[in-house]
C-alpha cells in the first residue's frame, strides 16, 4: 500500500483490563506497524497475568491499582504521551492489520478530519449513514490530541467517552468520519464474562451512552444547531397547522357537519352514540360555514408563509453547511 510520508508521529494507546489471553496478538501488530511511534498500555486494575503478556514486548506499560473505566485509562495514556495523533485500540479487538491501522489514522495525520474510526462489520452501523443517531461506539479510532483535550472531563469516563468524541468532533472539532473494516472483530461481552454478567456489563455500557447522548442534546449542542432544530420544528408545526387549515376550508365546503360526518362515518355506524364525533356535530351545526372558510382560509395562509419562510432559511443553513463540506474535501 502506498503511504503517504507525514511528520505527525502516532501514540497508539491500548486500555486492558484482565485481557492477558488477547492482548498478545494486539501488540504484536501495533508494534511491527510503520505508522505507530510508540504503544502505550494502560492497565486498568487486571487480576490476571497482563502484565507479565504485556511486558514481552516494547511498548510503554502503566498500571492502575483500581479500575477507573475505559476512559479514564484512556485520558491515562493520552497524558503519557507526547505525540499529536493518538490511535485508540481495544486489547480484545482481533483482526487488526497494518493496512486497518493505516486506514483509520491516515485520513486524521493528513488533517482531513479530527477522528477516523474503524467500524467492526457489524450491520447496525451502515444505518448511520441514513440515520444519524445509531451510536458509533466502540471501533479502533485515531484522533488528534486537540479534540481529546477540547472533551470535558465527564465524557472521559467508560464508555460515555466514545459518544462524547463523536459528538466535541461533529459540532467543536474538523468532523470525524468511519468505514466498517471487515475483518475486525472483537470478543462479545457474555462470551468472556459470561451470560449474566456479561449481559449486565452490556447494560452499563448502554446506560453511559444513553446519559451521555442526553447531556450532549441539551447541554453542549452550539447555539446553530440549536436554531436549525427550532426551525425544523417551526417548518414541521407550519405543515401540520397547514394541514388543518384546508381541512377547515373542505369542511366549509362540504359544509361543516356533512364533512363531519363524512370523516367520522365508520365510528358513528359502530356507535351512533360516539362522545367526541356527536360533540363535533353539535359544534358544526352551530358554525357558519362563512365564518368556519374565513378561518381556515386565514390559519392555511398563515402557516403556508410560515413554512415557506423557514424552509428558505433551512435551505440556506444546510447550503451553508455542504458548501463548509465541500471546502473541506
Amino acid at each position: 500500500m502506498d503511504r503517504k510520508e507525514t511528520h505527525q508521529k502516532i501514540t497508539a494507546v491500548v486500555p486492558t483490563y484482565n485481557e492477558a489471553s488477547r492482548i498478545a496478538a494486539v501488540l504484536q501488530t501495533l508494534c511491527t506497524s510503520p505508522d505507530i511511534a510508540e504503544v502505550i498500555v494502560v492497565d486498568d486494575g487486571s487480576t490476571d497475568n497482563t502484565a507479565e503478556v504485556v511486558g514481552a514486548f516494547d511498548v510503554r506499560y502503566i498500571p492502575s491499582h483500581s479500575n477507573q473505566g475505559k476512559g479514564a485509562a484512556m485520558e491515562i495514556g493520552v497524558q503519557a504521551s507526547c505525540n499529536a495523533v493518538i490511535f485508540f485500540a481495544d486489547a480484545d479487538v482481533t483482526g487488526l492489520t497494518h493496512d486497518m491501522i493505516h486506514t483509520i489514522t491516515n485520513p486524521v495525520v493528513r488533517g482531513d478530519v479530527d477522528m477516523f474510526i474503524g467500524m467492526r462489520n457489524r450491520k447496525i452501523y451502515y444505518l448511520q449513514k441514513i440515520i444519524i443517531f445509531v451510536p458509533l461506539a466502540g471501533g479502533e479510532r485515531a484522533v488528534t490530541r486537540r479534540l481529546w483535550n477540547t472533551l470535558p472531563n465527564y465524557y472521559k469516563h467508560r464508555f460515555r467517552v466514545e459518544v462524547g468524541l463523536n459528538f466535541f468532533a461533529q459540532y467543536y472539532g474538523n468532523g470525524f468520519r468511519f468505514t466498517i473494516i471487515k475483518g475486525l472483530k472483537q470478543v462479545v461481552k457474555e462470551k468472556k464474562y459470561g451470560l449474566l454478567n456479561g449481559l449486565l456489563q452490556r447494560f452499563k455500557m448502554v446506560l453511559n451512552i444513553i446519559t451521555a447522548q442526553i447531556k450532549l442534546q441539551f447541554v453542549h449542542v452550539p447555539k446553530s444547531a440549536k436554531n436549525r432544530r427550532l426551525l425544523a420544528l417551526v417548518s414541521v408545526q407550519s405543515l401540520v397547522g397547514l394541514g388543518i387549515g384546508i381541512m377547515l376550508v373542505m369542511a366549509a365546503y362540504y359544509g361543516p357537519a356533512d364533512f363531519i360526518s363524512l370523516i367520522f362515518s365508520e365510528e358513528l355506524q359502530e356507535d351512533p352514540g360516539a362522545l367526541f364525533p356527536k360533540l363535533l356535530l353539535r359544534i358544526s351545526r352551530a358554525t357558519a360555514w362563512g365564518t368556519l372558510l374565513s378561518i381556515g382560509a386565514f390559519i392555511a395562509m398563515a402557516n403556508l408563509i410560515s413554512f415557506l419562510l423557514t424552509a428558505k432559511n433551512l435551505l440556506m443553513v444546510f447550503r451553508g453547511i455542504k458548501s463548509k463540506i465541500d471546502l473541506q474535501e
